[in-house]
């Protein structure tokens, strides 16, 4: 059966046909009339006859072969657009694929997120020759990246270690005071930042997933402190591309919250540069410290000084999930600012960061007594 279209241009053609052959036929009779009377002597001069047996000749043949014509031209036309789109095919092919090459936001207008997918998976597959492989990497890197809430860049974490003075010098309870700085930048996710020290691991766990939590630190109870003690965890300052901002303080029975507004003014999809200070109490018999990158990470850098601490030496153990080699600079403990410090260019991937175990001079002159 054929399509309304089809049907449409029969119909057209007839009517065509039609009205192209009346015409000729009234020319030609209106010649002949002219012929044979006087009154239309003036027609001689015109070719009237030749005109109307023109129309009448494609009105009934021309037109008619057309019609009958119409099957094996559409076949023609169909073979000839085979052939041109095969000779062409891998030209317009290279085209297609070099435009989504070097603009890459043409696939994004043409394809959903799981035919984009499904592209970088088989291009992983042809560059690792692995079809499994290439699809746990590719879920695996989704996860960490795409489904990252933030992405950090050049972030610096800067770590001072002091003697808690209000507590025992040695043994449980002996503790450092860590004045902790950060600085990065990313795109905000939330037009609050949140601080929290609390006593649960669970508690902790889950804010680890919390869009809005830039600081999360564990505190296990000891010698009468816990998460909610204000010498565990205190927020000193936040500033929000070099402006000061204002903190609240809230306790709660698993522990306390420091929380900052970015501003009414700051749009989240901007990106702006944060820096907040924050002090912690460290146990000195518990030998580490741990700088955790929740985030994708751009050019990451971190240092420990230790100066006036009884720390004998400071190890540095990286566990940045890049494939670079972190760069280690280390100022000795007989320096009279020994300080240790570890940097990665690059993106590193979220649950990673560093590691500062110390040993502590009475430790070793002890085992060293012993010893003898």
């Amino acid at each position: 059966m054929s399509s309304p279209l089809e049907r449409l241009y029969q119909t057209k053609l007839a009517l065509l046909a039609t009205v192209v052959t009346v015409v000729g036929v009234a020319l030609m009779l209106l010649a002949h009339w002219a012929s044979g009377s006087p009154a239309g002597a003036w027609f001689d001069a015109l070719p009237v006859m030749e005109v109307g047996s023109a129309l009448f000749t494609t009105g009934l043949i021309a037109i008619f072969f057309e019609y009958i014509d119409q099957a094996d031209a559409e076949v023609r036309a169909n073979q000839r657009l085979r052939k041109v789109l095969s000779e062409e095919a891998p030209a317009i092919r290279d085209a297609v694929v070099d435009g989504f090459a070097f603009a890459p936001e043409a696939l994004t207008n043409v394809a959903s997120e799981e035919t984009l997918d499904r592209i970088v998976e088989n291009c992983l597959s042809i560059r690792l020759g692995d079809k499994e492989l290439a699809a746990d990497a590719y879920q695996d890197l989704r996860e960490q990246i795409i489904g990252a809430r933030q992405r950090w860049e050049d972030a610096h974490a800067a770590v001072a270690l002091a003697p808690w003075t209000k507590g025992p010098a040695e043994g449980r309870g002996a503790m450092f005071v860590a004045t902790v700085r950060w600085e990065y930048r990313f795109v905000p996710s939330s037009p609050v930042l949140r601080f929290s020290c609390v006593s649960d691991l669970d508690a902790y766990r889950e804010l680890l997933t919390d869009p809005t939590s830039a600081a999360e630190w564990y505190f296990p109870p000891v010698e009468g402190l816990d998460a909610t003690s204000p010498e565990v965890f205190e927020l000193v300052e936040v500033a929000v591309n070099g402006k000061p901002q204002k903190i609240r303080r809230s306790v709660r029975k698993e522990g306390q919250v420091f929380t900052v507004s970015l501003g009414g003014d700051m749009k989240t999809d901007e990106a702006v540069t944060v820096s907040y200070t924050y002090r912690v109490l460290v146990q000195q018999h518990g030998h580490v410290l741990h700088l955790d990158l929740a985030q994708p990470t751009k050019d990451f850098r971190a240092e420990l000084w230790y100066g006036d601490c009884g720390i004998r030496r400071v190890n540095v153990i990286d566990y940045l999930s890049g494939p670079r080699q972190p760069r280690y600079t280390e100022l000795g403990a007989s320096d009279p600012s020994p300080s240790v410090e570890v940097a990665y260019e690059g993106w590193t991937f979220p649950k990673g960061g560093v590691a500062f175990v110390w040993a502590l001079e009475r430790e070793i002159q002890t085992v060293t007594g012993r010893q003898k």
